[in-house]
């Protein structure tokens, strides 16, 4: 077990270790020819294209979640983390106004320890390298009137089609570090330009992933929950670079957002809190504090799947789209049986995904890997069926104890005091799982189970 101390060095094209007893410190190039690395100096062609001219804030934002998704995916936890899981990571990082961040760090350390459960200590020298050395300052595009996370996911897709119906010209951020990912984004694109070819859906997309093994003996690690903090710094870094758009949305049903642990097993690795209230909050703390005025939001917090899937402003386009999108943890898995990459129809956003399509449609158009939920239940102590088992756990306690996802909406992280916000939360919440329920019991009585 190491601890590490990245450093963001734009003096140096060669990235260069020291390590001295646990510390093992790394010096990260973030120039290559004199050009910017990990995908963004293509970024900046495009940017250059759609007249985006994002600013040295912006810019401090995005370098700073380029070498935390670096630590992030570099770093085992398996190795490096004092339990396999919790890491130590030191980041300096070079900086447009050292005053100005040097006040943050205490906002950022708590909101990447929230994300990554990791302990983060960053500090910020001042960076002499400016980006308008890569992207000379001109005129912002007055193109956009609306900005939005697009993954690929059901509910940015859900999203995008609502922006359209809307009559909105729409800047969709998105990032991809692998092709799967990536080919989902531009196909739903392709068949939304046919949809709405009077209205803007712009993609400004990131492409960023590294070598393994690139931090010196850190090895590879498979987690990506720092992720949503290179999506929204890449969105917010963006927006820095446009006029009429002071928001950013980030869509996601109020379930997944949420995210309760669905039994005392599911911590650590399982609890993800990418689109967590706190963490988005704390996003706008920091936004507010270093200047940037724009916001970060999510407009679907308190609704579930299948209620945005219900409510979408136009169901024909959605049908005709979601077989693109890509909701499942892992659609790799499909390979283990020599099949191509598909929604395993298992893990939790595949089986909150067939309840939302039970929901909206009495219909599934997604290819599943395994589709009988009846094969699950009889194998609920193995991987395929222990996710349903842990829904069918949580269902029965919101079910048997009245009022009890008031209390268990806290177990995920802080959340406002605010009374009929939290109302709100816990009713969203209990309506999810009983989303994801009715499902079940539909399945397995048509099943003859």
């Amino acid at each position: 077990m190491s601890k590490y101390l990245l450093k963001a060095d734009y003096e140096n094209e060669r990235i260069t270790s020291m390590k001295q007893g646990d510390l093992i410190t790394v010096n990260v190039p973030m120039l290559e020819n004199n050009k910017l690395k990990y995908g963004l100096k293509a970024i900046l062609t495009k940017m250059k294209k759609k007249k985006v001219y994002p600013s040295e804030k912006g810019f401090d934002i995005i370098s700073l979640a380029t070498i935390v998704y670096l630590a992030d995916t570099r770093i085992s936890r398996k190795k490096h983390g004092q339990d396999s899981w919790t890491r130590e990571i030191s980041i300096e990082l070079p900086v447009s106004n050292t005053n100005i961040w040097n006040n943050q760090i205490d906002v950022l350390e708590r909101m990447l320890k929230f994300l990554t459960g990791d302990i983060w200590h960053i500090n910020f020298i001042k960076r002499k390298w400016l980006l308008e050395t890569a992207l000379p300052k001109q005129n912002k595009t007055n193109n956009y009137n609306c900005a939005s996370l697009f993954s690929g996911g059901m509910d940015s897709l859900i999203s995008t089609i609502n922006l359209m119906q809307e009559g909105k010209n729409t800047l969709l951020i998105s990032h991809a570090g692998e092709p799967l990912t990536k080919n989902a984004q531009i196909n739903i694109i392709n068949k939304l330009d046919k949809a709405y070819p009077n209205y803007l859906h712009d993609i400004m997309d990131l492409w960023m992933v590294f070598p393994d093994n690139y931090i010196p003996y850190g090895e590879n690690d498979n987690n990506t929950r720092s992720r949503s903090f290179l999506f929204i710094a890449f969105g917010i870094f963006v927006l820095t670079g446009i006029n009429n758009v002071s928001e950013l949305l980030v869509p996601e049903n109020g379930l997944i957002a949420l995210n309760v642990p669905l039994d005392v097993t599911r911590v650590g690795s399982f609890s993800t809190r990418t689109t967590h209230p706190f963490y988005l909050n704390k996003w706008n703390e920091l936004l507010s504090g270093v200047g940037i005025n724009l916001t970060v939001r999510n407009p679907y917090w308190n609704k579930t799947k299948g209620e945005m899937a219900s409510e979408c402003q136009n169901k024909n386009i959605l049908v005709e789209t979601m077989k693109l999108s890509f909701s499942c943890s892992s659609p790799n898995k499909a390979r283990w049986q020599k099949m191509a990459s598909q929604h395993c129809g298992y893990c939790v956003p595949c089986l909150i995904r067939r309840a939302a399509m039970h929901k909206a449609f009495g219909k599934d158009v997604t290819n599943y890997t395994i589709n009988s939920i009846k094969t699950m239940q009889i194998n609920s102590n193995n991987s395929k069926g222990v996710q349903l088992r842990s829904f069918q756990y949580a269902i029965n306690k919101v079910k048997s104890h009245e009022g009890i996802e008031k209390m268990y909406i806290h177990k995920s992280g802080p959340l406002s005091t605010d009374n009929l916000y939290l109302n709100e939360l816990a009713y969203t919440y209990k309506r999810g799982l009983l989303e994801v329920d009715s499902f079940i019991e539909e399945s397995l009585k048509q099943e003859g189970l």
